[in-house]
Parts: structure tokens; C-alpha cells; sequence
């Protein structure tokens, strides 16, 4: 076997080869196509060029020069080699004559009056086909080793030569210019019309165009394949050999479209087990990646208003807090005077809470404040507008609108808004879930790709926690002083000196019983639990009720919460308060309505006075008496409309047909009770009926939806009240309402006879299974005890009877 250099000049003729050799010599008079269709274009007078036809034609004194990478080759995407063609090397047609020209004929060594016929491009190669004008003074052989020489040696002077070396070859075939969709491939098909040539014969010939890896013969089908080590050995050997006729055989070579194996595929369909938690595996690393700093950024813009479009803006507030007429004439040019003014009117009452909860915020570490009150006590304002409202860096969340998400895609849009968390694709978690349910057909686990919502819950809170703690730390500095007054400060020594620079969060409407969402309180009590013993935040949760603390006592054990409870205002201040709104001018921030002041006569006042007895010091109603008697109704008016707004809201909760039967009745009697003195004590109620079975969870289920309200010693129930002042009243207007009464009580009447029906019907059962006894005289105390308590029921359902036949008559 004869191994010859790449680029070695020898010719064909001095190998080695069997005796019958002498067919072997190319014939190069014999054309790869056949000339009948030259002479059919000849005849039709169509242009047979070899852009027209593909076929490079020349005649006996032209030598065809194929030159390779001058172009990249269209699957060398991430070659060097084609950078630096495309941004450094000149691709011009005439640009590529001149490097061709010059590769053959360089000053150094020229050819005397060689000419440059013409420049085939084949880019899809990276070739080009030079056809050159031999010379009289040489030998066709002579140019073309001349050629190969002077383009090695030029190529090779270039900044690049590994990548941009350019190798010439002498075209001994016919080559076929093919624009068709064969891309390049380091592996080329031989094939032969004729005689089949032996494997030192193909080896021989194809050698020099690079190293040949493998020769695979396929004498059924007369063809080879062969492997080269490199792309550029198979397309100068295709280009090349293409049309030679060796042994009266016509070589025919194309390219192998190699088939690829699909390794991803193969591998996700024969280990799906490893392959899909992978590739989820993967997304989600890509994701956290990619989309976890953008959710940072969002909620701390969230939180400090940096950039946002408002009042609150970071840098708005820096410029317009340089003199304080200059932000309020600012404000009343662009008609967005401070329409808040009637909430920071405040009590005396109070002034001292906000003053001590200022000061709580101010203190070094474990800020966690509990502030409770009934629900309309004026919490929110208290915080937001008292206390935080000149303070920066707030963020505040309100569980309503989580806790009352009816869907998992609502639940974590409300969420991201509540916090800032962005972006966010809630329509994730429904395409997840049925890819869940496919890969855990097809490997018999799950993916894990799927979260529930309790998760993604808890990542924001995760997220947001990030985002706090950048903030707390913005103005840290690891050192202090230089040379040798260095002092090292750690982030807790940071945080310790500096409450004023972390957050405040605030959680309003925070409770412990959801019908659904009910992991929501949990989740924000334990990342609350953890700002507070990170010292990364100071904490104020609102709440109606106290049952909240044993929630917020297991996720921060051994911790002294700070406690602060509202109560309703005085009739003084209650006084003071509605008569200051009504001399205000205020507009209507949703109407755009501007209310005049009120002239207060005596008269006025007078019925003032006698409508805010009932009201009592709620901040809620106040407000809205305000605006009623603002919008040009009477106080006295006023007072009967929100009245009977109030008994239509209790009907409509708490004694419609809808409502739970026992906890109507249970309303009904309490009702008549609070409307006759107002207060009543547990001890009163725990022995009635109704209440025996469980007082204490009747009366915090209608404290939980706002229908009383109740004081407690030492953690006991002790007196309960309505959940409002106006309650009362509304009491009384549904007890002296003759028609409405009438259908309540008679409502409340036939629950009793229904409670006690079934009460009877479960002492009957008991008698039943009694009576097989045989000796019943063991049982006789028992037996007389149900007697007597079906008796007693038997006596209330007469009586409830009764008075259902009198009202009926009425």
C-alpha cells in the first residue's frame, strides 16, 4: 500500500499499480455527461456554460485548477475557519480572482504569461474551479505542480495558516457543479460504471486529498465508502475525481448524508427514568437563573418605589422634600391636593399608640407587633396614614385577597401583586400538572416538575425575603476607617445600630380560619417569625380578634410579642371628629365631587349629637355618617338609612335561609338578648340550649365574622357585645319592625322545633337500645333522665308551636 503526502505533486502515472494499468490512464477526452445534450443545446441555442448546466467544459491547452477553503463550507457553522473568511477576508468576485491568480502565480515564483480563464465558485465547498491558459513554454503537468507548490507556500504566510491554508488540486475528472441540498460530509460515496476497481487501486487515488480513516466496500453494489478524517479531504476528493474514467469505468463520487443518531432521543426514550427529571431538573436551574434577580428587582421596587411613576418615587420625594411649600404648591398646580387630610384627623385616644408604636419601630431588634381591634376600628389608617406615612421602604399585604383566590392561577396573581413578584406564569402550573400525569405514566414517578401553589407560595416569600434583606443592607459597609483605625462591622452589628433602615411589613386582616387558602396565614407567620429573628425587618400584623396569637406563637416561640389593642372613641372625640370633617372642603377622589363646608348652627349640632349616640365611636361608621350628611342628607336621616343598611346586613348574613340553621338561632337569641341590655355575660349563655353543646365555638365563629365582639380575662371569655355600636340599634329596628320580626322569630321558631326534634330523636334511640334490656331496673335513673329532658324538648316544640300559629295569624 503507497501512502503519499497531501500535498505531494506526483503524478498518477509513477504509483505502483497491476499490470493492466495502462487502462488506467485518464481519458479525459470522454466527458462525465454525454455530449449529445452539449450538441441538443448547441442546436436550441442555449447557453451550455457551467452555470447554466453544471458542467465545466475546456479545452485541451486549459488546465482545471479546483482551489479549497477560499469560501466557508455551508456545515462549518462554528469553524474559525469561516469567521474568519466572512469578517476578515475579502469575498468579492474580483477579490477571489485576485487571491487565486495570486496563490498561482505569486511574484516570488511566477508563471511567464499564465492566464486566468475563469473562477467557478462553489461555496456550498469553500472552492472555487480556476480554469487556466497553459502556457507555450510549458507542459500541462509542469503548470499544475507549479500551482500546487507556489499555493502552499503562499497560504501558509497568512496570520492563520491552520485555519485559512488553501490547497490546489488538479481536476482529472469532470466535475459536476451541483447546487442540489447535498451539504458537505467527511464521508464520500464511490461509485462504477464499469470495472470495479480493488481497494489499494481507490486507496491510492483518494489518499492525497487527506487521510482516509476507513474503506468500506460493497462489491453488490459496485461502490465504496469512504471515511475521511476531515471534511476538506472529501470535498476535494468528490470535487476532483468526480468523472475520471479508470479501467473503462467512470468514477461517480457524492457525499454521504450521514444519518446522525439521535443521542437526546435515543437517550430520553430508552432512560426516561434519569432523562426527564434531568431535563426538568435543568429548566428549572435555567429559570431560577434567568428570571429569580428580575423577581428580586420587582419586589424591592415594590417595597421603596425607586422608579415608580407617582408621589412615592424615590428621587420625587428627595427633590420636592427640600422645602415643604414647594411640594404642596406642586401638588395643588397639578390638582392633586392631599385628599387625606380627614383621615389624619385623629383622637386624642390614639395619639399615644402612635406615638408608642413610632417608638417600637425605632428600637434595635425583635419588632413584632400584634394590633388588634374590631373590625371598622380604623386600624389600617392608624398604621398607614399615622404612622408609616412619611416613613420609606413599606411594604404591605392584605389577606383578604389571598385568602378569598377561588382558583390557584388567581391565588398566585393576587400574590405576585401583593409582594411585586414579576414575572410570573400562573398557566405554568396547569400545563405541569398533565406533564406530571404523562412522565409518571411512562416511568411510574413524578417528575417533581409540577409545585403546588403552598410551594410557589412559600418561593415569593423566599424571593421577598432576598429582596429585604438588600435593602436593609444598602447602606453596609463590611470596614470602616482605614489604616489602623480599621473596624470590621458584621450585618447583625449593621442592623443592630440601624432600625431605622429596615422595612416595615404589614399584615393586614391576619387571622387563623380560611375555608380555603388557609396555609396562607402559617406561610406569612413563619416568614414573618424569620425577618424578625434575622432582624432584617420590623413586622405589624392587624388583626380583629386574638385568635391569631397561638398561630404567631408557634412559629416565634419564646417571644414577648408587643401588643397594642384599638377601641372605639370616645363620644367627646367621636364629637370632635365628625364636626372637624364637616367644616373641611374634601373631593371625592372617585366622583370628583367637592363637598362645601356645612354651616353648623345649634340646631344641627343638636341632631348631630342625638345621631352619634347610636353610631358610637366606630371609626367606619363616622366616616360614613360624614359622607352621608356631607352628600346633603340629615344626621337624623343619615342614622336611620346606615340603621337599616346594618339590620339588612344581619338578615342577610346571619338569618337568611342560607345561613346555618343552629348559628341563626344562635343570632336570633343573642340578638334579643344585646338589644334589651346591651352587654351580656358568657356565664348567662353557656347554659342555653343552643350554646350548651359548644358556647365557646359558637361565639367565636360569629366574633370571626363580624357579628359580635367579645373581652376575655386571662385568656376567658367574659362579656360579649355587638361587633359594632351601631349594632345595637340595628338590633332594636329588627325587633320593633313588626313585619320584619314576625318572619324572623317565626324562622327562629321552627329552627327550635328542628334542634329539639333531633335532640329527641337521639334520646329515642338510646330508649330503644335500652328497652332490650332485660332488667331494666339497672337503668332506671338513666331512663328517667331521658324522660324528663324528652318531656322538656316535647314542652319548648308546644310552645314553639304555639307562637308560630299566633304569628301566622297576625
Amino acid at each position: 500500500m503507497i501512502l503519499l503526502p497531501r500535498n505531494t505533486a506526483v503524478g498518477i502515472s509513477k504509483l505502483r499499480f497491476p499490470r493492466n494499468y495502462a487502462y488506467f490512464k485518464p481519458r479525459f477526452s470522454k466527458r462525465f455527461v454525454s455530449s449529445e445534450i452539449q450538441q441538443k443545446d448547441e442546436q436550441a441555442g442555449e447557453s451550455n456554460t457551467a452555470t447554466a448546466t453544471g458542467i465545466i467544459h475546456k479545452t485541451e491547452q486549459e488546465t482545471l485548477v479546483y482551489f479549497d477553503n477560499v469560501y466557508p463550507r455551508a456545515m462549518s457553522l462554528w469553524n474559525p475557519t469561516q469567521w474568519y473568511n466572512l469578517l476578515i477576508s475579502n469575498q468579492t468576485r474580483n477579490a477571489v480572482r485576485s487571491k487565486i491568480f495570486n496563490y498561482a502565480s505569486p511574484p516570488d515564483n511566477p508563471i511567464h504569461n499564465l492566464e486566468l480563464r475563469s473562477t467557478i465558485p462553489i461555496k456550498r465547498d469553500g472552492g472555487v474551479f480556476a480554469t487556466f491558459l497553459v502556457p507555450p513554454n510549458y507542459t500541462k503537468a509542469e503548470v499544475n505542480t507549479i500551482i500546487q507548490k507556489n499555493t502552499q507556500e503562499e497560504s501558509s504566510k497568512s496570520w492563520f495558516p491552520y485555519f485559512t491554508e488553501v490547497t490546489a488540486f488538479p481536476v482529472k475528472g469532470s466535475p459536476w457543479i451541483e447546487d442540489l441540498r447535498r451539504l458537505p460530509s467527511h464521508q464520500i460515496r464511490v461509485k462504477f460504471e464499469g470495472g470495479y476497481l480493488t481497494e489499494e487501486e481507490v486507496y491510492a487515488l483518494f489518499r492525497r486529498y487527506g487521510t482516509i480513516i476507513n474503506i468500506l466496500p460493497n462489491p453488490k453494489e459496485m461502490t465504496y465508502l469512504i471515511i475521511y478524517r476531515s471534511f476538506r479531504g472529501a470535498i476535494c476528493a468528490k470535487n476532483c475525481v468526480s468523472g475520471m474514467e479508470v479501467h473503462n469505468s467512470i468514477i461517480h463520487v457524492q457525499y454521504e448524508q450521514i444519518t446522525q443518531g439521535h443521542v437526546f432521543k435515543d437517550f430520553f426514550v430508552n432512560h426516561t427514568r434519569i432523562a426527564v427529571p434531568l431535563m426538568l431538573a435543568l429548566l428549572s436551574i435555567f429559570a431560577v437563573i434567568i428570571f429569580d434577580p428580575i423577581r428580586e428587582f420587582t419586589v424591592e421596587q415594590k417595597i421603596t418605589h425607586k422608579y415608580s411613576l407617582s408621589w412615592d418615587n424615590h428621587f420625587l420625594k428627595k427633590i420636592l422634600s427640600l422645602t415643604s411649600s414647594t411640594m404642596s404648591s406642586v401638588k395643588e398646580y397639578w390638582g392633586i391636593a392631599d385628599r387625606h387630610v380627614q383621615k389624619r384627623q385623629l383622637w386624642e385616644e390614639r395619639l399615644e399608640k402612635v406615638a408608642d408604636l413610632k417608638l417600637w419601630l425605632q428600637e434595635n431588634n425583635n419588632t413584632f407587633v400584634v394590633l388588634r381591634g374590631p373590625r371598622g376600628s380604623g386600624k389600617h389608617e392608624l398604621v398607614m396614614q399615622h404612622t408609616l406615612h412619611d416613613r420609606p421602604n413599606v411594604l404591605y399585604l392584605d389577606c383578604d385577597k389571598l385568602i378569598k383566590s377561588r382558583t390557584d392561577a388567581k391565588f398566585l396573581r393576587n400574590a405576585a401583586s401583593q409582594l411585586g413578584y414579576f414575572p410570573i406564569f400562573p398557566w405554568v402550573n396547569s400545563v405541569t400538572n398533565l406533564l406530571d400525569l404523562a412522565v409518571q405514566g411512562l416511568t411510574g414517578q413524578k417528575s417533581g416538575l409540577s409545585e403546588s401553589k403552598e410551594l410557589q407560595f412559600r418561593n415569593m416569600l423566599s424571593t421577598a425575603m432576598m429582596s429585604i434583606r438588600h435593602i436593609a443592607l444598602k447602606g453596609y459597609k463590611p470596614v470602616i476607617g482605614d489604616g489602623d483605625s480599621v473596624i470590621n462591622v458584621k450585618e447583625e452589628d449593621y442592623l443592630q445600630q440601624h432600625p431605622e433602615k429596615k422595612p416595615v411589613i404589614v399584615i393586614d386582616r391576619f387571622t387563623n380560619r380560611a375555608e380555603m387558602n388557609g396555609f396562607v396565614y402559617k406561610e406569612l407567620s413563619d416568614w414573618a417569625a424569620m425577618l424578625v429573628q434575622m432582624n432584617l425587618a420590623h413586622v405589624i400584623f392587624l388583626t380583629e380578634t386574638v385568635s391569631p396569637n397561638q398561630l404567631l406563637g408557634e412559629s416565634l416561640p419564646n417571644q414577648v410579642f408587643k401588643m397594642m389593642t384599638l377601641s372605639d372613641a370616645s363620644k367627646k372625640s367621636a364629637r370632635r371628629y365628625v364636626l372637624t370633617q364637616l367644616q373641611e372642603t374634601i373631593e371625592d377622589e372617585d366622583e370628583n365631587v367637592s363637598s362645601k363646608p356645612i354651616d353648623l348652627n345649634e340646631k344641627f349640632v343638636h341632631e348631630i349629637d342625638d345621631s352619634l349616640d347610636p353610631i358610637g365611636g366606630r371609626m367606619l361608621d363616622l366616616q360614613a355618617f360624614v359622607r352621608r350628611v356631607k352628600s346633603g342628607e340629615e344626621p337624623n336621616e343619615a342614622l336611620e338609612k346606615m340603621v337599616e343598611q346594618a339590620s339588612e346586613q344581619i338578615t342577610q348574613i346571619f338569618l337568611s335561609g342560607s345561613a346555618d340553621p343552629l348559628r341563626g338561632a344562635q343570632a336570633w337569641e343573642l340578638i334579643e338578648l344585646l338589644s334589651a341590655n346591651g352587654a351580656i355575660r358568657f356565664r348567662d349563655i353557656i347554659f342555653r340550649p343552643l350554646f350548651k353543646a359548644a358556647p365557646e365555638e359558637a361565639l367565636l365563629d360569629l366574633e370571626k365574622n363580624g357579628f359580635v365582639s367579645m373581652t376575655r380575662d386571662r385568656g376567658v371569655l367574659t362579656e360579649i357585645y355587638p361587633a359594632k355600636p351601631l349594632f345595637c340599634a340595628a338590633f332594636k329596628y329588627i325587633l320593633n319592625n313588626k313585619e320584619i320580626f314576625n318572619v324572623l322569630r317565626t324562622s327562629y321558631l321552627l329552627r327550635m322545633i328542628s334542634f329539639e326534634t333531633g335532640r329527641i330523636k337521639k334520646w329515642e334511640e338510646e330508649l330503644r337500645a335500652l328497652g332490650k334490656v332485660s332488667d331494666q331496673k339497672m337503668f332506671k335513673s338513666r331512663l328517667g333522665y331521658l324522660a324528663a329532658k324528652i318531656d322538656a324538648s316535647s314542652a319548648v316544640i308546644d310552645n314553639c308551636e304555639s307562637e308560630v300559629k299566633e304569628l301566622s295569624k297576625k
